[in-house]
């Protein structure tokens, strides 16, 4: 997607064409569809999820918990709820998709622009594939460069998804590309076409982006776990949306994450080697060849074992631990807060706050999911135990639906370090779920946290969940104190809460944390485990901490505090060692902070 949308417009006034297409020219370029294309689409998107992982050529897996020892299938709860979150998104549209049949884009020979009407409307056979790059040519206001290596790139990268996928009929393959598919002289359905980006992304099966073709880009390709590791792609915040928009929705939808990247993959790369000349000797190129990008780039690589070579590769945040190169995308949408497309780079800062709302958008409904998904995990596992005729501790039950957690256990003894076997016993004697109420990682922000009480309060939840796993979130201090007032102290089981990787936490966030203790509601809390981890405290952060161990008579139950990776220091450590002592039963967790192997050793000793 183009990184310069709003001076677009003055960009390309004097490329426009005369005969220019007027709105209804626009919308009725296919005159097989019907009008109202928009109703027709949303129906699409909902066939299609309805559908599942079918475009994956997977087997797909039913949806099931355990609960003490057996399997209950809540496929039907997640796929109600999961329909029930996507029709929020598909009100966004305001601009019909138009796509571009594969057949079609191949005899074209260029990167084509919206008015030279080769786009038809989408229809319900259509396999979308979503083509996100970041346009090589900006200044000159074209997608690809001179000698059209981008569109060769497209031609074959998705030859080879289509083989990857030979479940799919090619005669129903189609691409969604910006230049092509958004209009590009009109300001006003330009800006509509932008604004739909996220059903266009949710009508998609797969994404694309071609790997640009110069040393660099292929030196990084080879070791890329996710988009943003992508040269001249991941760090630009259009690119970042399109992403982030297509992962965060297919995870909603449940269906596979299929973002694949296609290019030259070479770690033996010179980027420092880019002279056209020494590049075309050692290609052998004839003088009287004029060359493309991608042979000078190419021919500058020094390298071994053949040369250099296209690969089709899958590309997944935090994938990973094998390049990404994963069978399907499984992993889940996954984005720290520098890696959110508002902090990616933008030519104009009005384009910011375009794609902030767009992903505030998206984010809000990813985030209301997880918490329902997980909310309804409890009320099945409840369901399921009254069914069995077993006592469950309730004081009423909701029809709330929820996420996608496979074989999720309850009932048992939880991994979390923290109960032991004789908790464990307790919990099943009192009629105890023992559950983990799970949103890592789902980015959650403290204006959520509202929304989480209300889902923690419900009967099935409040009674039963023993682990609160909020770590890798966006919290600051306005949601920890939410949390403390408000939620916690009505969470009658929870033995642990986990904080961990909120960057957003820091000093205030403390601070909110010590003064909540102040209020009478958090007396009845009995947590044992409380984990602070890379949450950017320091020193001053432990200052506070060690204050309110020392002089406050709540929450004695603490066993356990982590605040490893958090830049803190020797005098830190200090206080909040002596404070552990002044508690007394309370282990300290301080790996991966700038102590002294003395003051490490003290810790240990003192734990």
């Amino acid at each position: 997607m183009n990184d310069e949308r709003d001076n677009e417009g003055d960009q390309k006034t004097g490329q426009r064409v005369q005969n220019e297409r007027s709105n209804e020219q626009v919308q009725a370029t296919d005159r097989e569809e019907p009008s109202n294309a928009s109703n027709t689409e949303k129906q699409t998107v909902l066939e299609l999820h309805r559908k599942g992982v079918r475009v994956a050529n997977a087997d797909h897996i039913e949806d099931e918990i355990e609960v003490d020892g057996e399997l209950v299938n809540i496929d039907q709860i997640m796929e109600d709820l999961s329909i029930e979150a996507i029709q929020t998104i598909l009100q966004k549209q305001t601009a019909p998709m138009m796509v571009i049949e594969l057949q079609k884009w191949k005899t074209l020979g260029h990167f084509p622009r919206s008015s030279e009407g080769v786009t038809r409307l989408v229809r319900s056979s259509d396999e979308v594939i979503f083509i996100s790059h970041r346009w090589w040519q900006p200044a000159a206001g074209h997608p690809d460069d001179t000698y059209g290596s981008k569109y060769g790139l497209i031609c074959r990268g998705v030859d080879q998804l289509l083989r990857r996928h030979s479940g799919i009929n090619p005669s129903n393959a189609v691409l969604w590309a910006d230049f092509a598919s958004i209009e590009q002289d009109n300001r006003e359905l330009q800006q509509a076409g932008i604004a739909s980006l996220v059903v266009y992304a949710a009508r998609s099966s797969f994404v694309l982006t071609p790997v640009q073709p110069e040393p660099t880009a292929a030196r990084a390709f080879v070791t890329a776990q996710g988009p943003g590791d992508l040269v001249n792609y991941g760090d630009r915040a259009w690119c970042r949306l399109e992403t982030y928009v297509f992962l965060c929705l297919h995870e909603v939808m449940r269906r596979d994450l299929l973002y694949y990247a296609y290019g030259t993959a070479y770690k033996y790369a010179d980027s420092a080697n880019t002279n056209p000349t020494v590049c075309n000797q050692r290609a052998n190129i004839s003088s009287t060849q004029n060359p493309s990008l991608s042979t000078k780039a190419m021919a500058c690589i020094l390298g071994q074992g053949g040369g250099p070579r296209e690969i089709l590769k899958l590309l997944v945040p935090s994938a990973g631990k094998n390049g990404g190169e994963s069978k399907v995308g499984k992993e889940g949408a996954h984005f720290s807060r520098d890696e959110l497309p508002s902090s990616g780079e933008v030519t104009s800062e009005l384009d910011r706050r375009i794609i902030r709302r767009i992903e505030n958008d998206v984010r809000t409904t990813y985030v209301n999911y997880a918490i329902l998904s997980m909310k309804a995990k409890f009320d099945a596992a409840a369901e399921a135990r009254a069914q069995k005729g077993l006592r469950i501790s309730s004081s009423g039950h909701s029809t709330l639906r929820f996420l996608p957690e496979l074989r999720s256990t309850f009932g048992n003894v939880t991994t979390s370090g923290t109960s032991t076997l004789n908790e464990s016993q307790s919990f099943r004697e009192r009629g105890l779920l023992q559950m983990t109420f799970d949103l890592n990682g789902k980015q959650v922000r403290s204006e959520d946290v509202d929304f989480l009480k209300s889902a923690l309060w419900s009967g099935t939840v409040k009674h039963n969940v023993n682990v609160l796993d909020l770590s890798d979130n966006l919290i600051g201090a306005s949601g920890v104190a939410t949390l403390f007032k408000h939620v916690l102290p009505h969470l009658s089981s929870l033995i642990e809460l986990n904080l961990s990787n909120n960057p957003k936490l820091g000093l205030e966030g403390i601070k909110a944390l010590v003064k909540s203790f102040h209020d009478e509601s958090t007396s009845e809390l009995k947590l044992r485990t409380l984990r602070l981890s890379h949450c950017l405290l320091g020193d001053k952060s432990a200052a506070h901490l060690a204050n309110w161990l020392q002089t406050s008579t709540s929450l004695r139950s603490l066993k356990l505090l982590d605040v490893g990776f958090n830049d803190m220091q020797d005098d830190g450590v200090w206080l909040l060692a002596q404070a552990s002592m002044t508690r007394g039963g309370l282990k300290l967790k301080v790996e991966g902070n700038n102590i002294s192997a003395k003051m490490g050793c003290y810790v240990l000793l003192i734990g």
